[in-house]
């Protein structure tokens, strides 16, 4: 018995990572850009200590309403 080498993914599988990937892409450059726009090295940590807290509540809540609703 050989092993059958695993099928391509299909057209729409590709066209949706692509177009996740590209939604990441513009999200991390505009927080890029909030953090470049930072006016001392003290501000861009603290700007960069902001998104992470604002980014791991966000997925905190929406983790907790996607177990509520299992």
């Amino acid at each position: 018995m050989t092993a059958q080498p695993p099928e391509p993914p299909s057209d729409d599988t590709r066209l949706r990572y692509v177009a996740e990937r590209a939604q990441r892409q513009l999200t991390l450059d505009a927080i890029r850009a909030d953090l470049e726009a930072q006016p001392s090295p003290r501000s861009v940590l603290s700007s960069g200590r902001q998104w992470c807290a604002v980014i791991t509540a966000m997925a905190d809540d929406l983790a907790k309403k996607r177990r509520n609703t299992a």
